[in-house]
C-alpha cells in the first residue's frame, strides 16, 4: 500500500491566484513557492509517495471584483455566480508546481505524484465577503465586495453555468497536467460533496445547497473532462456510507475515515479503493484497534491489511481535532513505508 500526505492548503483558497493584497502584501508568488522543494525531499526521505492538495478550495481567487458572487434576494443560500475564465496566475501557478514535482522525482529517483483536488464542498456554501479596515491602519472593518469566500453554487447547480465552469476553469488545468502527466496520480473533482448536496448529507433536515441530479451531473461531466485529459477522476466523500449509496462511476474510489469510536474500517471492496483522509490525531478512536493501540503506524497497517491501495493522513499543514503532525507521526510513516518495501 502507499502512502500520502494531505499536504491541503499554505492560504486556504488563495494558493493558486492571487490572493487579496491587504493578505499577500507585496508577494506575487503564493507562499508555498518558499518552502515545496524542501517540504517534497522531506517527504521523500518518509517514503510519501502522493500529496493531497487543494486547488480553487472555496473559491476566493476564482471569481473576483465585478466577477464575485453577488447576493440575489434577502435569503442567505441564494448568491449569483456567472464561472469566469481561470486567471493566468492560477494556471501559472498551478504549472509551477506541476514542475516542482517533476523536478524533485528527477533528483531524487523517487517520483511523488500529487493528487490535486479541484475544489472543496466550501465552494458552494453561502458567499462571505472578506473584511477590510475602512481606512489604512483603522481597527474598524467593513465587508469587501470584490472578494467574497464561498458562494459560488451555481456553477454546479445550474446546467448552463456548470459547462462554462469546467471549460473554464478545470480543463486549463487539465491542459498544464498534461505537460507533466507522470506527476499526477488522479484528478479530485470535489472534496466531501456530502455536506452540500440533497439526499447525501448525513442530517437529513438541513439546507440543501446543491441537488443530487446537479452534483451527479457535475461529477459525471468532470470526470469525462478528467478521462480526455489522460487523467483517473475521482471524489472525495467525507464517509464510506455516501460512497456506496451513490455508486458514482469514478475510476478511484475514494471516502474519508473518520470513526470517532462507532465505525470499523471495512476492507476494500470498491475499484482502486483509497483512504484519502484519515486522522493523525490519536483522540479520533478506531474501534477495530483498541487492543494494538491508535498510532499512526496501527492505523496505516490495517489499511494494508483490508485491501486499500493508498492511505493519506491528514495533514502536514492543519491545526484542528484531527491533527497530531509530529515526529511520531513522520516515524511511523516511515516505519511503515519501509515495510512496505521489504515485503
Amino acid at each position: 500500500m502507499q502512502v500520502g500526505v494531505n499536504y491541503p492548503w499554505f492560504d486556504y483558497g488563495w494558493d493558486f491566484g492571487l490572493g487579496p493584497r491587504a493578505w499577500r502584501g507585496g508577494r506575487g508568488t503564493p507562499r508555498w513557492y518558499d518552502h515545496i522543494d524542501q517540504d517534497l525531499r522531506h517527504f521523500g526521505d518518509l517514503g510519501v509517495s502522493v500529496v493531497r492538495w487543494f486547488i480553487l478550495a472555496d473559491g476566493l481567487t476564482y471569481g473576483t471584483d465585478d466577477g464575485a458572487p453577488r447576493l440575489r434576494g434577502s435569503s442567505r443560500g441564494r448568491w449569483r455566480f456567472d464561472p469566469p475564465p481561470l486567471t493566468s496566475e492560477s494556471v501559472a501557478h498551478f504549472t509551477d508546481l506541476l514542475s516542482r514535482f517533476a523536478a524533485t522525482g528527477r533528483a531524487s529517483g523517487r517520483p511523488i505524484q500529487l493528487l490535486p483536488v479541484f475544489i472543496d464542498f466550501h465552494f458552494c456554501q453561502p458567499g462571505i465577503p472578506i473584511l477590510v479596515p475602512t481606512v489604512a491602519g483603522s481597527s474598524k472593518m467593513i465587508p469587501d465586495r470584490a472578494w467574497v469566500k464561498e458562494g459560488r453554487a451555481e456553477a454546479i447547480s445550474n446546467n448552463a453555468k456548470r459547462v462554462r465552469f469546467l471549460e473554464n476553469a478545470l480543463e486549463p488545468l487539465l491542459r498544464a497536467s498534461r505537460q507533466y502527466p507522470d506527476v499526477i496520480y488522479a484528478w479530485e473533482l470535489i472534496n466531501e460533496p456530502d455536506w452540500v448536496t440533497d439526499k447525501w448529507h448525513p442530517n437529513p433536515g438541513h439546507e440543501p445547497l446543491v441537488s443530487e441530479p446537479a452534483m451527479r451531473a457535475f461529477i459525471r461531466e468532470g470526470s469525462e473532462r478528467v478521462r480526455r485529459a489522460g487523467f483517473r477522476p475521482t471524489v472525495g466523500f467525507a464517509s464510506a456510507d455516501t460512497l456506496r449509496l451513490c455508486a458514482i462511476d469514478v475510476d478511484v474510489s475514494q471516502f474519508h475515515h473518520y470513526p470517532g469510536g462507532g465505525v470499523t474500517l471495512d476492507r476494500h471492496e470498491f475499484d482502486l479503493g483509497i483512504i484519502g483522509e484519515f486522522a493523525t490525531a490519536a483522540t479520533d478512536i478506531w474501534p477495530d484497534l483498541m487492543d494494538q493501540g491508535q498510532s499512526v503506524l496501527n492505523r496505516l497497517r490495517l489499511a494494508d491489511a483490508c485491501g486499500y491501495s493508498l492511505a493519506i493522513p491528514w495533514a502536514y499543514r492543519s491545526q484542528d481535532r484531527h491533527t497530531t503532525w509530529s515526529s511520531d507521526v513522520e516515524n511511523d510513516v516511515r516505519a511503515f513505508t519501509q515495510e512496505s518495501r521489504t515485503v
